[in-house]
Parts: C-alpha cells; sequence; structure tokens
C-alpha cells in the first residue's frame, strides 16, 4: 500500500511539474516576441502544415498595406488566464503592429478547448471592427477548427483580412460602407460566441434532386447560380460530380452571407461558355478580380456538371486580385487559352497521377471506403496512404497532408508518401520547401524515378536556384535523354541565367547559347506542342530569341 501510495505521490507530483512548466513556458511566451520577423508562431502543432504559406502571406499584407497581422496557436491557456486576457497581453508585450503605426492584428488559437480570438489594435478598430472579429471568430473558423481543417479556414480568414485592409489603405470607406459590410455578419450571428467547443452545424436540407446535371454546359451554370440563390447546403445534388459531393460535405457551415454574396455577384454577370465535347468553361473576363476567374464543367454519363477538381488543380487564386490558370497538358488547357497564367505552375504529373473526370465515381467510391476502413483501423499506413495518394490526384479534401504524413510516420520506408506529400505542399499551400524536402527523400529511396528529379528541377527552379534545377532536369536526360518536359524546362532555365546573369558574368553568352540549343531539341521531339510556343515566347521576352516585328 505505502509503495502504491508513493507511486502516486510522484505522479502527482510529475503532473503538477509539467503543468507548473506549461504556465512558466506561458509566462515566457506571453513576456517576450520570439521573433521580429515571423508572423505564424505555431506552439500546438496545429498550424505546421501551412505556416509557411500562412507567414508568407502575413508578410505580403504588411508588405503591402502597412498592417501587421499575426497568427498565433497554442495548445492551452493557463488555468486563471482567458483567451481575451492572453489576446491582449500578447499584443501588448509583443508590440504587434508598433513599427506600422499601431496598425496591429493578432489572430490567437486555442487548441483545448478550441477557441478564437481575434485581437485588433485601436489604430484599426474602424475597419476591423467587433462585427467583423465575431465572424471571424464564430462564422469563418468554426466550422474548419472542430472538423480538423483549420487550414482552409485560416487562407478564407487571411482573405476577409485582406479585404479589410484594401479598404483602409485606399481610405475607401466610410462609417456607412463599413457597416454594411457589418449588417451582413451580424445577421448571421456574428459575435454570438466564441468558445467552440459546442460543434454546432447549419441546417442542411436535401434537395439534391431539385438541382440536375445540366442538359448543356449553360443550363448547368444557371443551376449552379440557383444553389447559390437558395443556399443549398446538401452536398448531394445533381450537378456535382461525385467527388465535388465529398468535397462540399467539409463546407456545409458557410454562413447565409457568403451564398447572397456568391448570388450577387455572378447574376447578372456577363460570360462566354467555351467547350468541346466533354469539357466546358465559364468565361468571364481575363481582368484581375477572383471575381473573373472561371468555372469548369466537365460532360458526365447524366448531363453537364461542376468539376471541383480541375478547378482545385488549374484554376489558381493568389492574393486578391490576382488569379491565373495552371500551366500544362491537362484536360481543359485549349480552353482557357485566353486566361492570364498563374505564377510557373507547372507540375509533371505522371499518368497515373492524373485525374479524369471518367473516374470519378470509381475514386469516389475508393475514398468512401477508405474513410470508413480508417474510422474502423486508424492505425492502418496503407489505407491511410492510399486516402492520402487519391485526395491528392482528386483535390478532395486539405487533410491529405495529414494523412499522408501519418503513413509516412508508421511506414517510413515506403517511398510513396515523401512523393504525394511533395505534390499536396505545392497544390495546396504552394509550399515549395517543404516540397523539396519531401521530393529529396523520395529520390533517395527511388533515385531513377523521372518524376522525382522533373519534379526537384521545376521546385528549384521555383525557387531561384537555377544551378540545381540544371542538374536535376540533367539526371532526367541520363535516365531518358528525350524527355520533353526536362528539355523544355532545361531551356528556360538557361535562359532564366542569361536574363539574370549580371552583365560582365562571362558564362552569359554560355546560358544563351544552352538556351537555344535545348529549344531546338524541343522544337524537333514535339513541334506543334503548346509547350514549344511557352518556350518560344520566354526566350523572347529574356532576349534569347529575337522578338518577332509587329
Amino acid at each position: 500500500m505505502k509503495r502504491w501510495m508513493m507511486i502516486v505521490f510522484l505522479m502527482s507530483v510529475a503532473s503538477l511539474a509539467w503543468a507548473l512548466k506549461i504556465h512558466l513556458d506561458m509566462d515566457a511566451i506571453l513576456r517576450k516576441r520570439p521573433s521580429e520577423t515571423q508572423l505564424v508562431e505555431d506552439y500546438s502543432g496545429t498550424l505546421k502544415d501551412m505556416r509557411d504559406y500562412a507567414d508568407k502571406y502575413l508578410k505580403s499584407i504588411r508588405q503591402q498595406y502597412g498592417i501587421e497581422a499575426m497568427i498565433v496557436a497554442i495548445p492551452t491557456c493557463p488555468e486563471t488566464r482567458s483567451i481575451q486576457d492572453v489576446a491582449l497581453t500578447m499584443m501588448e508585450n509583443w508590440r504587434i503592429g508598433a513599427r506600422h503605426g499601431g496598425h496591429g492584428l493578432l489572430l490567437l488559437l486555442v487548441d483545448d478547448p478550441k477557441q478564437v480570438k481575434l485581437e485588433v489594435a485601436m489604430e484599426l478598430e474602424d475597419v476591423f471592427t467587433d462585427a467583423f472579429s465575431g465572424y471571424i471568430e464564430d462564422k469563418q473558423l468554426k466550422n474548419y477548427y472542430l472538423s480538423g481543417n483549420v487550414g482552409t479556414g485560416l487562407i478564407a480568414v487571411m482573405e476577409e483580412i485582406e479585404k479589410r485592409a484594401q479598404l483602409k489603405l485606399r481610405a475607401r470607406f466610410d462609417e456607412r460602407t463599413v457597416r454594411r459590410l457589418d449588417d451582413a455578419f451580424i445577421s448571421q450571428g456574428a459575435g454570438a460566441r466564441r468558445n467552440l467547443a459546442v460543434y454546432q452545424r447549419e441546417n442542411v436540407t436535401e434537395v439534391g434532386s431539385q438541382y440536375p446535371a445540366g442538359v448543356t454546359a449553360d443550363e448547368a451554370w444557371q443551376t449552379m447560380i440557383r444553389l447559390y440563390r437558395d443556399k443549398v447546403r446538401d452536398p448531394n445534388v445533381g450537378v456535382y460530380t461525385d467527388i465535388t459531393k465529398l468535397a462540399y460535405a467539409d463546407y456545409q457551415n458557410f454562413p447565409d452571407s457568403y451564398y447572397t454574396g456568391e448570388y450577387n455577384k455572378y447574376l447578372n454577370k456577363q460570360y462566354e461558355i467555351i467547350q468541346n465535347d466533354q469539357y466546358a468553361v465559364v468565361f468571364f473576363s481575363k481582368k484581375d478580380g477572383w471575381g473573373n476567374a472561371p468555372f469548369l464543367l466537365s460532360r458526365a454519363e447524366d448531363g453537364w456538371k461542376f468539376d471541383i477538381v480541375h478547378q482545385r488543380k488549374y484554376v489558381r487564386m493568389g492574393r486578391a486580385p490576382k488569379w491565373g490558370i495552371e500551366r500544362g497538358d491537362y484536360s481543359h488547357i485549349d480552353l482557357l487559352s485566353r486566361c492570364p497564367y498563374f505564377e510557373g505552375q507547372d507540375i509533371p504529373l505522371s499518368v497515373q497521377d492524373q485525374y479524369h473526370v471518367r473516374d470519378d465515381k470509381i475514386y469516389a467510391r475508393q475514398i468512401k471506403a477508405l474513410l470508413k476502413k480508417i474510422n474502423s483501423h486508424p492505425s492502418d499506413s496503407q489505407s491511410l496512404f492510399q486516402l492520402g495518394r487519391l485526395a491528392t490526384i482528386t483535390s478532395y479534401s486539405r487533410q491529405r497532408i495529414q494523412w499522408l504524413n501519418r503513413a509516412k510516420k508508421m511506414n517510413p520506408v515506403d517511398p510513396r508518401s515523401y512523393k504525394y506529400l511533395a505534390i499536396s505542399h505545392v497544390d495546396m499551400f504552394y509550399q515549395y520547401q517543404k516540397a523539396i524536402t519531401e521530393i529529396k527523400e523520395y529520390i533517395k529511396r527511388v533515385p531513377n524515378d523521372i518524376f522525382g528529379h522533373n519534379y526537384l528541377g521545376y521546385l528549384l527552379l521555383m525557387e531561384g536556384d537555377y544551378a540545381g534545377a540544371v542538374r536535376a532536369f540533367e539526371k532526367v536526360l541520363n535516365l531518358d535523354p528525350d524527355n520533353f518536359y526536362a528539355v523544355c524546362k532545361l531551356s528556360r532555365t538557361y535562359a532564366k541565367r542569361f536574363a539574370t546573369a549580371p552583365v560582365i558574368d562571362p558564362r552569359r553568352f554560355y546560358f544563351k547559347e544552352q538556351a537555344g540549343v535545348f529549344y531546338r531539341k524541343a522544337k524537333a521531339l514535339e513541334p506543334e506542342s503548346r509547350r514549344i510556343k511557352w518556350v518560344e515566347r520566354y526566350l523572347r521576352k529574356n532576349g534569347v530569341l529575337k522578338k518577332r516585328k509587329e
């Protein structure tokens, strides 16, 4: 008995020491800002899958709008302090926004229990109002945080912050403007409650049969507008592909204001349907503004449907108002030729990793079966990997990174998890450095895989490591001398080296010569390819080829 009492006593002491450590650590955290350069601090692991992306986004907001916004995640609040107290103390002691005219914002996430607080500096309260903060805390993040998909919610939050930042910077507002924006939030219960411990879902009515696939692409688009008008949260509507239905199951808690906004945006908007037998694009304009980004439709057995897979993969949304499409050899590319291209996105997916709408129902059935299996056997690494892979191919869920990381941890010798993690880090959040780390681990395990070296070369090119990109693409050509993707990318890489090298650099002539050598080789391989035209335009732009006379 004495021995048992001693064990209990020691366990109690250990628990007390652990608790005190948490409090001491929190006190130290609250006293001093850990870094003047980082805008995302993650003490709970909540933001690990998107920290780099969020930090980069917030830095761009700081640079462009003079507003220093931070996101901080902590495991729990000290017992004697509320989330409001912690946020206020952190705001003051860390001097968030002090170097930017007092323009500071803090979004604090507490993991246990789930709580959110948006602290706003006094200098911003005229635009970042209580109603706005309540909307962020109660409506914008609630569904995502509680469903383990906080990354998606934070992207939406950063977009809302940027919209208000634009108002503040350009002084394009008065009390009436802000009040009108706030009224939409207040009508949806913004600010009603900030503790998210109780998961409250919106009312979802099953109405799928009322919104069938379209006989024509235009009819499908009009059905989409009706979905917004009627605020339909039921994901099982006929105008969605099966994967779209699965994806939209995670978005049933959008507030009414979201649907009203989308309906008003598109109701009278001029558009054009560009289509072939299998695919269609609802084209508005190639001008800036997210509302001008196209919608992608595909024809299934029972009619035209909204295709969220191709929408997510190929219609890329940058920081407002920029948008564009990804380059590549995919189904909608010819129909999207009038759209602007987006910042070099050009992932060299292997044939087996490309989505086709004809396989949509098969993929959806497989995903449902795997989800059910994982719920029953959460330690099944193969099922986790297969689910992560399918989610990557179909852009089904942002939880794919979590599934693949779990599979990798359980079975670190399997190279496949590294591969699909590398794809997902770029596909979801443009996190090139994380993708480079994963693809290098993949290459260690599969050293002769062409995709691995092509993808590494692409990532290094995007990160400005041109010498590294050349080495990676040359490795591809050692394995496959006529690999068209690698040849085209080598031409572009050498052109970039030529354009960015100092005039006195003696290697400039060599860079220019090599850009031409690989361009001519690519042209000999596939003279009619659209990729040749992209390379040719790039070389003319950078002075490798002479510009055409007007």
